[in-house]
């Protein structure tokens, strides 16, 4: 890894615009209660991100809406779907691997996660996955067409479209924080 990554309270190193409280504070959020609070090596995007306890703190906040409050989310497979096609598309394995259990738990199975890439010539995927890597793609492509923003608005509605796009955007995000840090 190209930096010192926060697992712990005690890694951070206190700077002129965040002290150890704020990093405590950060880690009391994300585990409320939790005597010596460690991030989980496989979560070393929020241990990069932590550098910055109040952008770690924002961006824990906001996977958790992401995932669990968003109505795209429901259906976990496809928001699963979508972030396992953002880190695909930004070449992001570290990202990827991170995910496999979420996906799994999701109901994605290892044979879908290893023909993800090659989704248009495999029969592993209904329709509404298919619709759904096609425009996580595209989205991150910046490449939406017409026709494919209606097919999603016909399924899933404007709001769905839209809350797909930002399950892209911000995966992507993550995506693009973990390249530049290389864990």
């Amino acid at each position: 890894m190209r930096i010192r990554a926060v697992f712990k309270p005690s890694d951070f190193q206190p700077t002129p615009d965040a002290s150890r409280a704020d990093a405590e504070a950060l880690f009391e959020q994300m585990f409320p209660g939790v005597e010596n609070p460690e991030i989980p090596r496989d979560h070393a995007g929020m241990a990069i991100v932590a550098l910055n306890p109040g952008l770690a703190r924002h961006m824990s906040a906001m996977s958790r809406f992401m995932a669990l409050e968003l109505d795209f989310s429901k259906r976990r497979d496809l928001r699963e779907l979508a972030i396992q096609t953002c880190h695909l598309k930004a070449g992001c394995g570290y990202g990827f691997e991170s995910r496999i259990s979420a996906a799994g738990a999701a109901g994605i199975s290892p044979a879908q996660l290893a023909a993800l890439a090659v989704w248009k010539s495999s029969s592993l995927f209904d329709e509404e996955q298919r619709l759904v890597i096609e425009y996580a793609e595209a989205v991150h492509d910046n490449a939406v067409t017409d026709e494919l923003f209606q097919r999603m608005v016909e399924r899933f509605g404007e709001k769905g479209a839209i809350e797909c796009a930002a399950i892209v955007g911000y995966w992507t995000c993550w995506a693009m924080i973990i390249n530049a840090a290389k864990p």
